[in-house]
């Protein structure tokens, strides 16, 4: 199982290759035993995914850190579902890890989180 990672920053060095064991085995322990990359869970645009073109899709929210572990392919998926007309709503928080507004649910930033989640839901639903 492969899964490209881009280079990211830890203090003033570049580990790339750490970065890419760690995604490498979170995914393993997140797909069906014996799945690859090209599982639809993991690569929605795959030779495996339904085609989403034509699919009807309700809003999407897609949150993420600057500094997130996947944050490049967080963004390749919201510019791709932008591309087939889908309705993306992306907002990035500098600075922020993985999972940063659990971490300290009662942060300033968390805060943040939550209102924009409270608009997109006040604003998408019917």
């Amino acid at each position: 199982m492969s899964f490209q990672v881009n280079f990211i920053k830890f203090g003033s060095m570049y580990t790339n290759w750490m970065v890419q064991i760690l995604v490498e085995r979170f995914w393993r322990l997140s797909l069906p035993i014996g799945a690859t990359a090209d599982h639809p869970l993991a690569n929605p645009f795959g030779p495996l995914s339904p085609k989403l073109e034509p699919k009807k899709l309700d809003p999407l929210l897609v949150i993420v850190g600057g500094n997130e572990l996947l944050k490049d392919r967080v963004e390749d998926y919201a510019n791709k579902m932008k591309e087939l007309n889908k309705d993306v709503h992306y907002f990035e928080f500098e600075e922020m890890q993985h999972g940063f507004f659990t971490n300290d649910p009662f942060s300033q930033v968390a805060n943040m989180v939550f209102q924009e989640i409270k608009y997109f839901m006040c604003k998408t639903s019917s």
